[in-house]
């Protein structure tokens, strides 16, 4: 697996959004490492714990936002946010009941949802950043 980085393109143009995705990449790739070979380690059980507690902060944060500057993405942003809980919390179930591996779905967490949420859902709300400054 490579290593996720938070690089500045991918900034929303907001300061505490672009921190928590600074801090939610630093979590996710904790987490491929805390891994070795896909065996699931205590470290790993923490990092999906510690990983479920900020995504739903972040989201909050972000819902927040969006809907203070009338994000007319809202509503699809939202429901994305929604799905990557629940996978969180189904890797948190995994785990609870004694999962030896995860590295399938840390694989699809990875290079499915969080690429393309960061690279066309939030680059979406930069744009509307942006564009509000803008106007």
């Amino acid at each position: 697996m490579s290593e996720i980085c938070w690089t500045e393109d991918l900034s929303v143009g907001n300061q505490a959004i672009d921190d928590d995705h600074r801090h939610l990449f630093a979590l996710l790739d904790n987490l491929q490492h805390t891994m070795p070979q896909g065996l699931v380690t205590q470290d790993a059980a923490t990092v999906v714990e510690d990983l479920a507690h900020y995504v739903e902060a972040h989201f909050q944060r972000e819902e927040e936002f969006m809907q203070r500057i009338g994000f007319e993405g809202y509503v699809a942003h939202k429901a994305d946010h929604d799905r990557f809980v629940s996978e969180v919390h189904a890797l948190q179930s995994r785990l609870d009941r004694g999962a030896q591996t995860l590295t399938l779905d840390i694989d699809k967490m990875l290079s499915d949802w969080f690429r393309r949420h960061v690279l066309v859902l939030d680059m979406a709300l930069a744009a509307a950043v942006k564009e509000k400054a803008g106007a």
